[in-house]
């Protein structure tokens, strides 16, 4: 059941970011003229009541786009307040805030119209500003084993988890010493933290020159994640150290990206902006 509730919730983000990536293409390509117009002529395009940032188009961007970063904040819940924990699998609840990470921020700038000024501009690149260090800090997510509830594992779990690889490997599929030596070699060999994503999409082709002929893939599968246990295990504390400064990073931006947006919607509400409604 699990397993087949995991590959529902892949299809259904797929075609989230599918579908997204339809609509910022139509809206770019619909709004192309517009958008590459400078400010002085924009009033005279054809398309300006429905694409400025106040139009029908824009003003409702900004709606679903501010909408999306609110939501954001329902993660932070989920790890947070008990009376969410073990509410669906925390590893969901990371892939549906960044899908909200990426999809709010580009309805916001089409909002924009591509032209930000003044206090708003302060919130909006302190937006791209989470965005883009979202990016990294899903890589240090990545690079951090977890358990079937998607919690981080400790140390000692990793250890624990890389000796019972290293016993499958040799007593289940055979593997002599001089094989797991050689493993261990691939492992130190991983390089800098930085050229891991690199290191590990070469693995692959590493391993089958290393492991017997005819390796089975269950095999090949079992010295992959030995491999890559071993070099998480080495990288461990310094991901840790690196997720720390990472929240001190992202967590200020995002709180005065909020604040200034907060404003921002106060201001044009009392100036009487309104939406269809």
């Amino acid at each position: 059941m699990a397993v087949a509730n995991a590959r529902a919730f892949r299809i259904v983000l797929r075609i989230a970011y599918l579908l997204l990536a339809a609509a910022i293409t139509w809206l770019l390509v619909a709004g192309i003229d517009y958008y590459s117009l400078p400010l002085d002529q924009r009033p005279h395009h054809p398309d300006f009541r429905s694409l400025r940032p106040a139009g029908t188009v824009g003003h409702g961007l900004g709606i679903v786009g501010s909408l999306q970063i609110l939501l954001l904040l329902l993660y932070s819940l989920r790890k947070r307040w008990h009376g969410l924990a073990g509410k669906g699998h925390i590893g969901r609840w990371l892939d549906g805030h960044i899908f909200l990470g990426v999809s709010g921020p580009l309805l916001v700038t089409l909002h924009t119209s591509f032209k930000v000024q003044g206090l708003v501009a302060v919130s909006y690149w302190s937006m791209m500003a989470v965005a883009f260090s979202g990016v990294f800090g899903r890589y240090l997510y990545l690079q951090l084993p977890r358990n079937v509830l998607g919690e981080a594992m400790t140390l000692e779990q990793i250890q624990a988890q890389l000796a019972e690889t290293d016993r499958r490997l040799r007593e289940q599929h055979g593997l002599d010493q001089r094989i797991m030596s050689a493993l261990e070699a691939v492992t130190t060999a991983g390089g800098s933290l930085w050229r891991l994503p690199l290191n590990n999409l070469l693995l692959g082709m590493r391993l089958r020159s290393q492991l017997p002929a005819g390796a089975s893939s269950v095999v090949l599968a079992d010295a992959k994640a030995r491999v890559l246990l071993g070099r998480r295990i080495l990288f461990h504390n310094r991901i840790q150290e690196l997720f720390h400064y990472w929240h001190v990073i992202h967590k200020p931006f995002a709180f005065l990206m909020l604040i200034i947006m907060v404003v921002h919607v106060g201001v044009t509400v009392a100036l009487g902006y309104r939406w269809v409604f």
